[in-house]
């Protein structure tokens, strides 16, 4: 070995040490706040006033999602759709391997009158407080049904706003 890299080495190894020596007492905070934390309650599943899209589901197979929106997707493969159904409305859907839906993302390129408000996708019972620009983002997670919810709204004159439906991955252990 030369000088140069034994000294590399012994740099980066100073480095990685010191690393794990700092995040050995976060991981002791952390799981001492996870002990007393106190879990927030689950939304009912009825919470959510969107849990589906012209029909589309969560869980939906490739072949009830053509037959459900009864027209030709823009774009077509294994992974999915894209529909355009105006142009202020569009749509891509997602699948898994299994060619099942895994997420519904539903774009507005414009806000106007048809365009759902937040209280119209996640429940009246949702309280946020829109930036001085418009802005506008939550998301709700529904674990008993298997997926969340989440609204964007980006602010500024030509406000645009995105719904995703998208299913929770169960945790591999």
């Amino acid at each position: 070995m030369t000088k140069v890299s034994h000294y590399l080495c012994g740099f980066f190894g100073v480095v990685v040490f010191a690393a794990a020596a700092m995040l050995i007492p976060m991981q002791t905070v952390e799981s001492k706040n996870a002990a007393t934390a106190v879990p927030l309650p689950t939304p009912p599943v009825n919470a959510a006033k969107m849990s589906e899209f012209r029909g589309i589901k969560i869980g939906m197979t490739k072949d009830d999602v053509k037959k459900t929106i009864d027209k030709d997707p823009v774009v077509s493969d294994d992974s999915g759709f894209y529909y355009v159904f105006s142009d202020n409305e569009s749509a891509q859907i997602s699948l898994d391997a299994d060619k099942k839906v895994r997420a519904i993302a539903v774009m507005y390129s414009a806000v106007d009158a048809s365009t759902p408000k937040l209280a119209d996708v996640l429940g009246p019972d949702v309280k946020v407080t829109p930036a001085a620009d418009g802005q506008l983002y939550d998301m709700v997670r529904y674990p008993d049904a298997g997926y969340w919810i989440s609204y964007n709204r980006s602010g500024g004159d030509s406000p645009r706003v995105t719904i995703m439906i998208q299913k929770i991955d169960a945790a591999v252990d």
